[in-house]
């Protein structure tokens, strides 16, 4: 990068966005700065992070709008539900089968391993 080289890049950490002039369109909130360090990571203004409760382990989606920069919360569900159903759906479909045991489970891994590699020498 050249010395003296000026970067704009507009960051829209909330919902709402201010234009860089400072003029406030209808509804839009007050800017906030955030600064790109040296490692290239920014820090989110702590009033946003509170009203949005992000926190150390939130994820956020990143992505390019165009010269803007849109920073946007990711709401994922945990996945501790839908494995519970899985299991329950698994245990439903082998209901009264006899479980295998740990020596039958490792033939099953070989024979599929021996499968594959037959199969990506052929």
């Amino acid at each position: 990068m050249q010395k003296g080289r000026e970067i704009s890049v507009n960051l829209i950490l909330y919902v709402k966005y201010e234009s860089y002039t400072g003029e406030k369109s209808m509804g839009q909130e007050e800017a906030e700065v955030a600064v790109v360090g040296t490692k290239g990571q920014i820090v989110i203004p702590q009033r946003l992070r509170r009203e949005l409760k992000i926190t150390s382990k939130t994820k956020l989606a990143v992505y390019r709008k165009g010269d803007k920069l849109v920073v946007t919360k990711l709401n994922v569900p945990p996945l501790g539900e839908e494995l519970k159903d899985l299991f329950r759906e698994i245990d439903e479909q082998n209901k009264g089968k006899k479980k295998p045991t740990e020596k039958e489970i490792l033939e099953e891994i070989q024979a599929y391993r021996r499968e594959k590699r037959a199969n990506q020498g052929a």
